[in-house]
């Protein structure tokens, strides 16, 4: 009898399966890839601007509080160039009113380093273009209790508490142009008339990546005309009729000084963490910082950053008296 066996052929893929395959497979781990690194930017960019949001809020937040105690129990209820322990240092006048013995007695007999221990405008870092920095100096008396400065330094009762706002160098992480931060350096005094006044050093960080920084004065007058541009005697009935903003180096300039009753601060802050190739950025955008505007110093990696224009206007409530 004849036996009868099957045989089963073994079957595989072909080239052109394989091929179709290959391919597919490679599609799908394509736009997986795709998927992942958009995610992953998306992720960054949204911790950048996180950041930036938190750098903003609770750095100015305590910019505000500080600068908002300028001219707390001063000499007098309002703020210029004169007042001694005035809010807003811009003249040794505002520390001390010892005169050195001389002849005509003007200078003021007081050890000052006016790169630090005055406001002015255009003198500290930037990273705009053609621009520098402003500074701020501030002063308040402390009468208070469990009281600190703006650099967690503890307070005793009935000191005169001047604190500095200016940017400085940081360490540098990769960072494009200077690596900039706000930054804040307090020092105290006891006497009405000290003799010197410290404010040099690094301070304490506020805002940790600052490009530019700016300062504009809020100033109210008095007696003006109606078009505030000439002063106007018959018009003085008290009320502050004038009010507008000025920078610090403008103001000094002024023959006749009006009462400061507000600061109004602008800052370019950036992120600190970077966030791939920003696809929103040009180089030749300028940013308006207050008075400012210019565009960023050229360096390749300034696309790597997100940055944001932050404004805050101060009311200084220690300021509103009325000058007799």
């Amino acid at each position: 009898m004849r036996k009868h066996y099957n045989y089963f052929k073994s079957k595989g893929f072909t080239l052109l399966e394989l091929m179709v395959a290959l391919a597919l497979g490679l599609i799908i781990s394509a736009a997986a890839l795709q998927l992942f690194l958009t995610s992953q930017r998306s992720v960054t960019t949204q911790q950048a601007l996180l950041n930036l949001q938190s750098d903003s809020l609770f750095g100015l937040e305590a910019l505000t509080r500080d600068i908002r105690l300028a001219n707390l129990n001063a000499s007098q209820p309002y703020i210029d160039d004169s007042v001694l322990h005035g809010g807003i240092i811009l003249t040794a006048k505002n520390y001390t009113s010892k005169r050195k013995a001389s002849p005509n007695q003007t200078q003021a007999d007081i050890t000052l380093t006016e790169a630090e221990t005055l406001s002015q405008g255009e003198q500290g870092l930037s990273n705009l273009s053609g621009q520098k920095s402003d500074q701020l100096v501030i002063q308040y008396r402390n009468i208070l209790d469990s009281q600190f400065d703006c650099e967690g330094n503890g307070l005793a009762k009935d000191v005169y508490v001047v604190e500095r706002y200016f940017l400085r160098q940081d360490t540098n992480r990769n960072d494009p142009n200077q690596p900039l931060a706000l930054a804040c350096k307090s020092t105290v005094y006891t006497s009405d008339t000290p003799t010197t006044i410290d404010l040099s050093g690094n301070g304490q960080i506020i805002i940790p990546r600052v490009d530019h920084f700016s300062i504009m004065l809020g100033v109210a007058q008095d007696g003006r005309n109606a078009a505030c541009n000439a002063d106007d005697t018959a018009r003085k009935d008290g009320n502050m009729d004038c009010f507008g903003y000025i920078t610090i180096e403008n103001y000094k300039k002024l023959t006749v000084k009006p009462q400061i009753v507000a600061v109004k601060v602008g800052l370019l802050i950036r992120s600190t963490n970077t966030v791939g190739q920003n696809k929103y950025f040009n180089a030749d955008t300028p940013y308006q910082v207050l008075q400012t505007d210019a565009k960023l110093i050229a360096d390749d990696k300034n696309k790597l950053y997100v940055r944001n224009v932050v404004t805050q206007t101060i009311a200084l409530r220690n300021g509103f008296g009325i000058e007799n």
